[in-house]
């Protein structure tokens, strides 16, 4: 009785420890592209205003420009400034999240191998493995094909209904590993704890995410920004 109330109350730590490292990644994620998406757009539209005032200044504005010849005014005048700008609005967005949900990924990845790690992840990576070692045995064989046992555990968690986050960890995790490294020819070892212990050392490779990233996208803006206001571009 008193183990499987100690077993009941362990699954319940387990389940509130996920729940709030998800929660905890998710407010990672949003804070750092909403707040970084608007800060983008916002200095982006304030450098186009400037640009637009300092170029039709003296000409009366825009008014009586169409769209594609009020572009091609402004390229005209501020070729640098204006061409920069409309470079950052299609880049920026994009590397921002890209980037960005690359460092919530590595700072889950430290947080969760920091505490439990492997009690979370091990029996879903044993669940994986279990159903390509069910479904196709002779890919754990010896003279194994490594690019299709690579493609197929990739395949079945990306098909696995483990939540989102953790299904990119495995992923990164396994994607690291060296199949070749593996001596698939011996008989006497389990390849499933073999690789399941390989994924977890190189999650543990992993180290401490930077936002260095976050802050020279907007720094970048926020330079052609003071650039074009004193006309140095």
């Amino acid at each position: 009785m008193i183990d499987k109330l100690k077993s009941k109350n362990t699954i319940t730590d387990e389940f509130k420890y996920i729940a709030k490292l998800l929660s905890r990644s998710t407010l990672s994620f949003l804070k750092i592209n909403l707040i970084g998406q608007i800060s983008i757009a916002f200095l982006c539209i304030i450098t186009v205003v400037i640009i637009i005032a300092q170029t039709f200044n003296h000409r009366g504005g825009p008014v009586h420009t169409d769209g594609q010849a009020a572009i091609l005014v402004l390229f005209a005048a501020r070729p640098i400034s204006f061409g920069l700008t409309l470079i950052t609005i299609f880049a920026a967005p994009f590397l921002l999240f890209t980037l960005g949900n690359k460092y919530v990924m590595f700072r889950t990845i430290n947080r969760l191998i920091a505490n439990k790690g492997e009690q979370i992840l091990f029996p879903m990576i044993d669940k994986i493995l279990n159903k390509v070692k069910a479904n196709q045995p002779q890919l754990l064989q010896s003279g194994v094909d490594k690019t299709k046992l690579q493609l197929k555990v990739l395949q079945e968690i990306r098909d696995s209904k483990e939540n989102k986050w953790f299904k990119k960890i495995i992923s990164y995790g396994f994607k690291k590993v060296e199949l070749d490294e593996i001596d698939f020819k011996d008989e006497n070892i389990s390849f499933t704890e073999i690789l399941k212990t390989k994924i977890i050392d190189k999650l543990k490779d992993i180290s401490e995410p930077s936002r260095l990233f976050f802050y020279l996208i907007l720094g970048w803006q926020v330079l052609i920004l003071f650039l074009t206001v004193f006309k140095v571009i």
